[in-house]
């Protein structure tokens, strides 16, 4: 599992090498469309294959994501193995996110062993994340 905090401010960092990979993007404060949007090229540019959007408009981040994936390719022909799935999970609580992430969200193509937990907060929550992620 990896942990991810972006602030308004902070520019996503090189994680192609996680590829591929699941996340879950936590959405505490509200985002603008144009960062959501970023952050969606960013994610399937760098190989992510499951996105699970929990939080502040979390339908938004589905339809982003997805919009993201079609772009990359002609609409009605994304490559199985590169079909990026998203789910929306509103106001769920964050524990049974992380376990949806952990015992259900899986890829019908790939194995995906790494987990990137992406926390948009005003203030990082490494630690109280990764452990609660651990406990689901």
């Amino acid at each position: 599992m990896q942990y991810i905090h972006l602030t308004p401010a902070t520019e996503p960092p090189d994680v192609s090498a996680l590829s591929p990979f699941k996340v879950v993007v936590i959405i505490e404060d509200i985002v603008t469309r144009e960062r959501r949007d970023g952050i969606s090229r960013w994610l399937v540019e760098s190989g992510c294959l499951y996105v699970m959007a929990r939080g502040h408009d979390s339908d938004s981040w589905q339809d982003s994501i997805q919009a993201a994936n079609a772009t990359a390719f002609d609409v009605d022909e994304i490559p199985d193995d590169q079909l990026i799935i998203a789910t929306s999970h509103g106001d769920e609580p964050l524990d049974d996110v992380f376990w949806f992430s952990k015992y259900t969200a899986m890829h019908p193509c790939h194995t995906l062993e790494t987990v990137l937990l992406l926390d948009l907060t005003t203030e990082g929550r490494q630690r109280e994340m990764c452990a609660a992620y651990d406990a689901a």
